[in-house]
């Protein structure tokens, strides 16, 4: 008889050959037991999947011939799922050994909790990669947490959305909402899924007790030109595809302030001028497809606007801190 699967856990790796054993070390260490683990290789050139094979049998190996990035992976991982919760795990994060139990604790204290973060702390050391997501009033996500000290944050908070280095879904909330927009490929793929979860209503909390290690930006450098290219893409594609009409033209201001900073730290305090060009140029490419996804996510909002403008983060604010702290 098989053993009852609680949680699946999807793990997208791309030539991680390296990386996979302390990930999935970790995995093994866990003290609740009741989970499958799903890696989805895509389409790795570095013997990754004869390694998995060779050494954690106990894995469900879902080999891709192609690069679908990590939206792609996690979708393909996602229809191999037998559990009632679906578990995200970068191939670069090893896990505490009550992670999953502390997770499972705080995402069934309420109907409403679709989605649980992680203490994710920056490999080798106390300082935070991230807690979980806030919302600002230009409508982008941001880290919570990001560069500060690990004791900051030791209580339960009530967030907008996860980092999907780490995370805990309800499957019921997934059914609802839906998964990565494989049309993202990587970089601000779970921002878009923490906006649209958030806009049906649906509660993320923060779990401080599910620690993490995570080697930030293992396989793909966040300054990359990759990196840069899709985050300035999909950031822009992310806000015609999800936010009401009225609120992003009441919120143009906001945004346009947005769009300058960043513009000036990625392209050029960075060097990624073409990069960061490139994706705003492809993103406009991309509109009508995105306007068309519209019809899937606007119509099904179900806060209001006054609530939707309540909790979101002054964009002034948090760039002013950003610029003061060198970002």
């Amino acid at each position: 008889m098989n053993p009852v699967i609680c949680v699946s856990f999807i793990i997208v790796n791309w030539n991680g050959r390296d990386l996979l054993p302390s990930c999935l070390e970790s995995l093994r260490a866990q003290s609740c037991q009741s989970f499958e683990v799903i890696v989805v290789d895509n389409g790795s050139s570095d013997d990754s999947v004869r390694f998995l094979h060779a050494n954690f049998p106990e894995v469900n190996v879902v080999e891709l011939y192609e690069n679908r990035g990590f939206a792609g992976g996690n979708n393909a991982g996602l229809d191999h799922c037998r559990g009632k919760y679906i578990a995200l795990l970068n191939n670069d994060a090893e896990l505490h050994s009550d992670w999953l139990c502390h997770m499972l604790e705080a995402i069934e204290t309420g109907e409403e909790v679709g989605f649980c973060s992680s203490r994710i702390f920056v490999k080798g050391g106390t300082t935070i990669d991230s807690v979980g997501d806030r919302f600002t009033t230009a409508f982008t996500g941001t880290k919570v947490g990001e560069g500060q000290d690990g004791g900051l944050y030791d209580s339960q908070l009530e967030l907008h959305g996860i980092c999907a280095a780490s995370a805990l879904y309800k499957k019921k909330m997934i059914e609802d909402v839906g998964f990565f927009d494989d049309d993202f490929f990587l970089n601000y793929e779970d921002t878009d899924l923490n906006i649209r979860a958030w806009l049906r209503g649906w509660k993320c909390l923060y779990v401080p007790d599910a620690k993490v290690y995570h080697a930030v930006n293992s396989t793909i450098g966040r300054m990359s030109s990759t990196s840069v290219y899709f985050f300035s893409r999909n950031t822009f594609l992310s806000l015609v595809k999800n936010f009401p009409l009225r609120l992003i033209l009441r919120q143009i201001p906001q945004r346009l302030f947005y769009e300058i900073c960043a513009f000036i730290y990625y392209a050029i305090l960075n060097k990624r001028f073409f990069s960061y060009v490139r994706g705003k140029f492809d993103a406009i490419v991309l509109l009508p497809r995105f306007i068309g996804k519209r019809k899937d996510n606007v119509p099904f909002v179900r806060l209001s606007d006054s609530e939707i403008m309540a909790e979101l983060l002054p964009i002034t604010s948090l760039f002013y801190q950003k610029f003061k702290d060198g970002f």
